[in-house]
């Protein structure tokens, strides 16, 4: 996948787009459940440590990967610090789908802050909005070397586990017009074929 690719398709089309099409076909409504605070902070925060891997070259940890993406991209990078995204959001939500405190869909900064019935809360509208506009700035930083490096390593990863999948894989069956309704998103091209 080209970096010009990589940038239109995921960066430019699957991230933004989706995370916009979220936050605007769901609005928050206090009166109701359902706001998508918890899907919003993850998708981000997996989208940071994504990307934070292609800025350095390599994937390397949540840590390293988030921290040089909101160092080089973010404009208040101060709101984010990184231990506390990690410990007590992205863990806490990946892990056991709670927060080690909340998430509120304010649209208000700082991003993280003390609520008056939780002792820290992430605004999840705040960092969407914030990730966002970081695109742009990320798009910029992306050094040609350190995304082929970083892509080659997605590739080899893929490789490997449709390697070790690949009995499942070949075994599974067809479905007739399954890009009928959504088109199927993949990975770069060439990683499923048929």
């Amino acid at each position: 996948m080209t970096r010009e690719k990589f940038i239109k398709d995921v960066v430019l089309g699957w991230i933004k787009c989706d995370l916009i099409r979220m936050i605007e076909s769901i609005k928050p409504d206090k009166s109701k459940v359902g706001n998508i605070n918890f899907p919003i902070a993850l998708c981000i925060l997996s989208n940071i440590e994504y990307l934070g891997g292609f800025l350095l070259g390599e994937d390397k940890e949540f840590t390293d990967n988030v921290r040089e993406y909101i160092k080089l991209c973010f404009n208040s990078p101060e709101e984010y610090p990184v231990d506390i995204l990690r410990d007590l959001i992205r863990n806490g939500l990946a892990h056991d789908y709670f927060p080690r405190g909340a998430v509120s869909r304010n649209g208000k900064h700082p991003a993280i802050y003390r609520g008056k019935s939780y002792s820290l809360v992430l605004d999840a509208e705040t960092l969407a909005n914030d990730f966002i506009n970081s695109l742009n700035i990320f798009i910029e930083k992306l050094d040609d070397k350190k995304y082929e490096k970083r892509m080659n390593e997605a590739l080899n990863k893929i490789e490997k586990f449709t390697k070790k999948h690949k009995g499942f894989i070949d075994n599974l069956e067809n479905q007739p017009y399954d890009d009928g309704q959504a088109t199927p998103s993949s990975g770069p091209s060439g990683c499923f074929g048929p």
